[in-house]
């Protein structure tokens, strides 16, 4: 390639319409680009100030090196399980496979080879990982080292999450005579008859708890979250603003956490069995575990007590708004996604309108 006129050190790239200047700088390699040569020029000087100060980031930094630089600066002031969502991104499937790359050679091959690995993981997994290897790349766009992100245009995929499953009435009687007595008779409880989620039943105190008025209630404060480790942190940081809720508790609740209330000498009301502290992850899947072994016909999960909470709701016909209030649900629109299918068209609702439809008349 040729240079212009004037510019010995700049050379002009006819196929992509850009300047470029390449060169070294107290040992640093460096190949800027730019539309203009005043732009090519801008990022030399900012690439060199980087170097002067200590802070190196040159057009030969590999994925893995870049994003070592770029993560603590992204997290920083999020919550612990959002941190984790991009270091789970990162280290389990990003970087074992594109880490060692120079950023500047990902192309978008590389991009859909990796989520096509990753076929089998469900949606929202995919997501969570293009949504970083997005980001990432976006901010070495903005930092001059690749010119534009290979995976902009790119859309997730995955598996479609399973439909979510409400317990049955005799599935309900079963589960609540397995955990009767045990140590995961309150959780159970807390989440089946509050709808209360995971992280809210295990860092939920003693002091939430108001049983001794006329109309029971229990308001939601705090949470217990976990780490990579599975590390409990309790907190009173809640998933939005809408979480903070206080939910009336219906008899069966009531009766239960009284009755328990005497023998408890932990501040939680799902404790640690030993410590009285905040319940480690290891040791609330070891309880879940026990829970399954007692059932026979059927099998469940935590996040099923829940929505069966949420269903039976609806089912009884309360208003939307309020039901998306004792859920904690950031809009109604959320409660609606999942749960319109037991509010509306339910068979006594369009029988009239199947008679009407077929009706003949002579």
């Amino acid at each position: 390639m040729k240079t212009k006129r004037g510019l010995p050190d700049m050379t002009w790239i006819p196929d992509k319409q850009l300047w470029r200047k390449r060169g070294t700088y107290k040992g640093y390699k460096y190949n800027k680009t730019g539309r203009t040569p005043e732009i090519v020029m801008e990022k030399i000087d900012a690439f060199k100030a980087e170097i002067d100060t200590g802070v190196v980031i040159n057009d030969d930094i590999t994925l893995m090196a870049y994003a070592l630089r770029w993560y603590p600066l992204k997290v920083a002031g999020l919550k612990p399980k959002s941190r984790d969502v991009y270091r789970n991104a990162l280290d389990v499937h990003i970087l074992p496979r594109l880490g060692n790359l120079p950023i500047r050679d990902i192309k978008a091959l590389h991009i859909e080879e990796l989520m096509a690995d990753l076929a089998c993981k469900s949606a929202s997994m995919h997501s969570k990982i293009l949504f970083t290897i997005k980001q990432i790349l976006n901010s070495a766009v903005e930092n001059g080292i690749i010119i534009k992100n290979p995976c902009a245009k790119k859309k997730a995929g995955g598996q479609k999450a399973k439909i979510k499953t409400p317990l049955t009435h005799e599935q309900q009687d079963a589960l609540r005579e397995a955990v009767k007595g045990t140590r995961a008779e309150l959780f159970t409880l807390l989440c089946l008859y509050a709808g209360l989620r995971r992280e809210e039943a295990l860092g939920l105190l003693w002091s939430n708890v108001h049983l001794d008025c006329k109309d029971p209630y229990l308001d939601v404060r705090h949470t217990t979250t976990y780490d990579r480790n599975g590390v409990p942190t309790h907190s009173e940081s809640l998933k939005s603003s809408a979480a903070y809720r206080s939910i009336p508790l219906p008899p069966q609740l009531t009766e239960a956490l009284s009755r328990r209330k005497s023998d408890m000498d932990s501040a939680f009301i799902v404790p640690a069995e030993r410590s009285n502290k905040e319940m480690s992850l290891i040791a609330f899947r070891r309880m879940w575990e026990s829970v399954n072994k007692g059932l026979v016909s059927f099998h469940v999960e935590p996040h099923q007590l829940r929505h069966t909470y949420i269903t039976e709701l609806c089912a009884s016909g309360m208003d939307i708004k309020k039901i998306q209030y004792l859920a904690g649900h950031a809009t109604v629109q959320m409660t609606l996604n999942v749960y319109t299918h037991v509010t509306q068209n339910r068979p006594e609702q369009i029988a009239p309108d199947i008679v009407k439809a077929f009706l003949r008349t002579p």
